[in-house]
């Protein structure tokens, strides 16, 4: 396989260890009473606070980074390594300028994958205080 097709490929398995996880499940009813008891008077009474669902959800949510962090690292090392390659087959007559052409090549990748990691923990930095929830079993 290609080094592009590999990467298409990790980045469309990126969340597959998520399918059908219920972020609820690790939860059981005596963990789900200590969240209510915690955020207790913070509503309106009678009704569930939303800080409870907060306070649930938000750790589920954090799984989320540490995958999407790793692909990146992932991607910055299978670049490095085709960049590597490239430079070796082209520079062939010139050894010398491989070491210099590639510390300009690593230089550029990197800067690149830090810009990448800053944008994603934004992006789900942002997913994760943004709370909106559909579901009728939390809404009952």
């Amino acid at each position: 396989m290609t080094g592009g097709a590999k990467l298409k490929m990790n980045y469309y398995n990126l969340y597959s260890e998520f399918n059908g996880y219920g972020a609820t499940s690790e939860y059981d009813d005596m963990h789900i009473s200590r969240a209510v008891q915690m955020h207790e008077g913070d509503g309106l009474s009678g009704f569930l606070s939303v800080d409870v669902f907060i306070y649930l959800i938000s750790p589920q949510l954090e799984k989320l980074k540490e995958p999407a962090l790793e692909l990146i690292q992932d991607t910055y090392g299978m670049l490095e390594q085709i960049a590597s390659g490239i430079v070796e087959k082209i520079f062939q007559r010139f050894p010398s300028m491989v070491g210099e052409v590639m510390e300009i090549i690593t230089g550029v990748l990197q800067k690149e994958r830090d810009n990448a990691r800053e944008v994603v923990e934004a992006l789900i930095d942002a997913e994760i205080n943004y709370h909106f929830t559909n579901d009728n079993d939390f809404k009952d």
